[in-house]
């Protein structure tokens, strides 16, 4: 049973798995993700039900900073 389980990657495996490789190694929470996908031989398309909420905001941050992606900000009132 304990082969088996090893095998089935559930949100909080994954989840656990990046925060480790982020935090032993100080590889970015994209660069952590993909490496645990490739290693794993998981297609890129399942990713989005790996992400916990927390780790998809951590990615969606760091895509911010990087310049991959625009996040709208909301209506804001001048100062």
């Amino acid at each position: 049973m304990n082969v088996l389980e090893d095998k089935i990657m559930t949100k909080k495996r994954f989840s656990t798995g990046v925060e480790t490789l982020v935090r032993d190694t100080g590889m970015s929470y994209i660069d952590a993700a993909t490496s645990i996908i490739e290693d794993r031989g998981i297609e890129y398309r399942n990713l989005g039900k790996l992400l916990s909420d927390s780790l998809k905001d951590k990615i969606e941050v760091e895509a911010s900073n990087l310049n991959l992606i625009k996040i709208i900000k909301g209506n804001t009132l001048p100062l």
